[in-house]
């Protein structure tokens, strides 16, 4: 939590808004870095960044709020990971001279794949040679070997360095981090009652709680999961759940919907539905979709309904337009009259959600960014397609930009994966290889 949410977000914003002192035999206009150092520019920055929080959901914690206005007031951790490491890649695009935004980008891509709960051994080497590059690149194009900027080299760079080869020792630092260890130290105090000598009562709290998770580990029938589905709520397996709203009666659907039903379906018309707004996820996010929250006003949604699925054995952005269970009956037909649902040995349920897609990532900014701004566009009706609600990995953001390719202003959609969740890919670490 300190090293990405405090030093590296310090050090990154002290070199964009040229705040460290100038040495005499230095020169700020040679700071060419120093992009956000102008008050008007700052402030737009700010005002991006707070626009963005419609399109973040809400799994993503806090939405970063104008820096401009509350970085120094109560800014929180999440705050600054979201702004520095998922917003700025895109934001500062095209503002950030491309010497120093591809050494930032390289940073980020390391960061993420650290940042995970589960990393492979190939990640693990990939990230620790891209670190190992960034900091050599940081001190050559920041500091310079020069005195006077020898402030720009803060410990947190070479905190970084050792990363990747400690959690090769003690795990992903994301479960070892201070962030853990200060929640889980929150959590034991709150057990204490007695006030007097707190500090064995602490260690006393510590001991019992690993006796109790040893023995739960060993023997899991001592601590039953309990049901934390709620009503009107179905439980598809797998630790997938869908979530009310829904139809009451089936629906009749028309148009592209419905053909593309029918085809999944391999039948002459589409069945009636029942539509459901919302599902959760394995990891514990909730997808939403169009079904839901396009009946609020924008400014009063946290856009959940963007997920990453596996697709035809690649991974896709979609936009789910709503979640639904058609029934398969033993004879082959399809249908979802409401008698149905009370004869299980008769039909099977076939989970799905209708989604519309992203295109893939435009390859020149996925690789100079390595593997960090995937910027795409939407693919509209002409991708509605079925996908299986297995094959949704995660809820993500796709927020609207308009970079400048080949020399024009596209109007885009870039990918903000939440911290700690699995990154995707795209290809790009086969590529490097």
């Amino acid at each position: 939590m300190h090293l990405s949410g405090a030093n590296m977000a310090a050090l990154w914003l002290d070199l964009w808004r040229g705040t460290f002192d100038c040495a005499v035999t230095d020169n700020r206009a040679s700071w060419h870095w120093a992009v956000l150092k102008e008050t008007d520019v700052w402030e737009e920055h700010g005002r991006a960044i707070a626009a963005c929080k419609q399109y973040l959901p809400g799994s993503f914690d806090v939405a970063p709020r104008d820096p401009s206005l509350h970085s120094n007031s109560w800014y929180k951790a999440t705050e600054y990971i979201t702004w520095i490491y998922g917003l700025c890649p895109a934001l500062l695009y095209g503002i950030l001279p491309e010497l120093y935004w591809r050494n930032f980008c390289k940073f980020v891509a390391g960061l993420r794949i650290m940042s995970q709960y589960s990393i492979t051994p190939r990640q693990l080497q990939y990230t620790c040679q891209l670190i190992a590059q960034w900091a050599v690149e940081f001190e050559r194009i920041f500091y310079q070997r020069r005195v006077d900027r020898i402030p720009f080299i803060r410990p947190c760079i070479h905190l970084t360095c050792h990363l990747a080869s400690e959690a090769a020792r003690v795990g992903s630092p994301i479960c070892s981090s201070q962030w853990t260890m200060e929640r889980t130290i929150g959590n034991l105090g709150q057990e204490i009652r007695q006030p007097s000598d707190p500090f064995s009562n602490l260690a006393q709290q510590g001991i019992r709680r690993c006796q109790m998770n040893a023995l739960k580990a060993m023997l899991p029938h001592l601590d039953p999961p309990e049901n934390t589905n709620p009503r009107a709520s179905a439980d598809l397996g797998n630790g997938y759940v869908l979530l009310a709203k829904r139809d009451w009666y089936p629906t009749t659907i028309y148009g592209e919907e419905a053909r593309v039903i029918a085809e999944y379906l391999n039948l002459p018309h589409a069945p009636k539905i029942c539509r459901w707004a919302r599902l959760r996820l394995p990891n514990g996010q909730i997808a939403w979709s169009q079904f839901q929250e396009l009946q609020k006003a924008p400014e009063d949604v946290r856009m959940a309904r963007n997920v990453k699925v596996s697709l035809n054995g690649g991974e896709w952005i979609a936009e789910v337009r709503y979640f639904t269970r058609l029934i398969v009956r033993a004879a082959d037909s399809f249908s979802v009259p409401d008698e149905d649902l009370d004869t299980p040995d008769h039909v099977r349920f076939i989970d799905v959600a209708l989604a519309t897609l992203y295109s893939q990532p435009d390859a020149n900014l996925l690789d100079k960014s390595y593997g960090v701004l995937a910027s795409c566009t939407k693919l509209g009706e002409a991708s509605l397609q079925v996908i299986k609600i297995s094959d949704i990995r995660s809820v993500v953001a796709m927020i609207p930009h308009r970079p400048i390719i080949h020399g024009v202003a596209e109007g885009r959609y870039f990918l903000v994966e939440k911290t700690g969740m699995e990154i995707a890919h795209f290809g790009l670490e086969d590529d490097e290889e």
